[in-house]
């Protein structure tokens, strides 16, 4: 299943203002900060559909999104927060996306990792959707993928 990629977007931006008052805009320039390290959250959704949802987002936007959740300045939030923070956005986010799915679907606990040398991924499954934004300059991008049947992993 293909998500409409404006829905994604108005989501996302929808999100942003309102968990964060913070604006989130669509980048289609690619100007955003480029890849450093990094906190990606993910969030798996099992049901009639199965698919994961993953924000892969700078530090400095962690670090920001932290400070707005927790009514704290940037400079005090601690790594925990800053996981806690995107933990927390990738849940709504899923939970948002879920409730455009056609039939009942369950969402997992969010998971996160955070660094500046590795990949995330998750095996057998395929990119349906990928929306690049930019936060005050930094690098946000969410990734909807799609589980694939056996018969489509052997293909």
């Amino acid at each position: 299943m293909n998500f409409n990629p404006d829905d994604i977007r108005t989501l996302a931006e929808t999100v942003w203002e309102v968990t964060l008052a913070v604006p989130l805009t669509v980048d289609t320039s690619g100007q955003s900060s480029a890849r450093g390290r990094s906190t990606v959250g993910s969030i798996q959704i099992t049901g009639a559909w199965n698919g994961a949802v993953l924000l892969d987002c700078s530090t400095e936007v962690a670090r920001k999104a932290a400070a707005a959740m927790f009514s704290s300045w940037p400079d005090s939030v601690s790594m925990q927060d800053m996981q806690d923070a995107v933990a927390e956005l990738v849940n709504i986010m899923g939970g948002n996306l879920k409730s455009l799915l056609p039939e009942k679907c369950y969402l997992s606990l969010p998971s996160v990792v955070e660094g500046g040398d590795y990949s995330a991924r998750v095996p057998g499954s395929r990119v349906v959707n990928r929306e690049e934004f930019s936060c005050d300059g930094h690098r946000v991008t969410i990734t909807i993928l799609e589980r694939l049947g056996e018969d489509k992993r052997a293909a």
